[in-house]
């Protein structure tokens, strides 16, 4: 299933995001989102290791050490959420991102870069059913 989030990034989250986003172009880019108890407080940029500039993977080297920094900080963050761009596709999980989707209760947000302003997109994606996602232009 693939579910709109309502979620709100913070303003600098989002403008950290699309600045990777558009830094990385064409390739797509891809990080991690850190907080609490669901909310997004951090973006964490990642580097890309997959081999075609269309997908994307997040490093797990880098995944792994920011898992043990977060849970040495008082009060501890943890990993709530996942994004990368799509350099000239909408801001909708495709079906690799779907398929993917190794952690049902992860934030994931998709940039776009296909129109002349970019787009975001937050999403909660279990593999089941999909419903029609909304998007939101980035400010």
């Amino acid at each position: 299933m693939i579910r709109p989030s309502k979620a709100r990034l913070p303003p600098a989250v989002r403008q950290a995001v699309v600045a990777h986003a558009l830094r990385d172009r064409p390739r797509e880019c891809c990080g991690l989102l850190v907080g609490r108890h669901g909310r997004v407080e951090f973006a964490v940029a990642t580097a890309n290791l997959a081999s075609d500039q269309s997908r994307f993977e997040v490093d797990p080297t880098e995944h792994i050490a920011l898992r043990r920094a977060l849970r040495r900080l008082t009060p501890p963050l943890e990993i709530v959420g996942v994004y990368h761009s799509h350099p000239t596709g909408p801001a909708l999980p495709s079906a690799t991102d779907i398929a993917e989707a190794w952690y049902p209760d992860w934030l994931h947000v998709i940039i776009s870069l296909a129109g002349p302003r970019p787009v975001v997109g937050a999403f909660r994606i279990r593999r089941e059913l999909s419903p029609e996602p909304t998007t939101r232009t980035a400010e």
